[in-house]
């Protein structure tokens, strides 16, 4: 006796159900863009760190080299930072077996002082600018008798000229920007943009 066995409806999904479906895959994806932005993001800023360590130790050998006159001169108004940049060049960018990339900086003999890299540096550079703004550290002369004769205690400002400096020291302010390749900012620029692009300060002293 052959057993007759009845079909069950297929189930189909509704309208509703096949956008409660889409908006939740929607919201999943936004998300999931979302962190991978802001891991990209922190990873960049790990790697722009790194390099900002690197750019430090290059600084302070900058400094030793330099004589105190010239770097008093450099950040005696601290309204005016003195700028320096640092790139990622190429020196053989047409030889692949050979393309090694070295850090230049605008204080190398050859290039300008205080100017951004050239289109020229740029087509055979690497990653962003770095650009460095070196100034004084005021709150490291706070209260300090900084003119020789002078009683009155340092309140901030600009310092006068390097020969009445009473002190044996020069505290110095170290702030790290980087600046995308298409938007490079000649000078210290201002703080509106410099702030979204510091990713290192420090303070360094220079020594008579």
């Amino acid at each position: 006796m052959r057993k007759s066995f009845s079909k069950s409806p297929r189930k189909a999904f509704t309208l509703v159900e096949v956008m409660l479906a889409v908006g939740v895959i929607a919201v999943s994806i936004t998300a999931m863009i979302g962190l991978l932005t802001a891991i990209t993001g922190n990873l960049n800023l790990i790697r722009y760190q790194n390099k900002a360590t690197t750019i430090i130790a290059n600084i302070e050998t900058t400094l030793k080299m330099k004589s105190f006159s010239t770097v008093f001169d450099w950040v005696k108004n601290p309204a005016e930072p003195y700028v320096i940049y640092f790139w990622d060049e190429y020196q053989n960018p047409d030889d692949p077996d050979n393309s090694s990339l070295v850090t230049m900086s605008s204080e190398i003999d050859g290039y300008t002082s205080q100017q951004p890299p050239t289109e020229e540096s740029l087509m055979k550079s690497e990653g962003e600018i770095f650009r460095v703004l070196i100034s004084l550290y005021e709150n490291g002369l706070k209260g300090k008798k900084t003119n020789i004769g002078d009683e009155t205690e340092y309140a901030g400002g600009a310092l006068s000229d390097v020969k009445l400096y009473a002190l044996a020291h020069l505290p110095i302010k170290v702030d790290i920007l980087v600046d995308p390749r298409g938007d490079v900012i000649s000078g210290s620029g201002d703080e509106t943009i410099n702030e979204p692009r510091r990713v290192y300060s420090d303070q360094l002293i220079k020594m008579r």
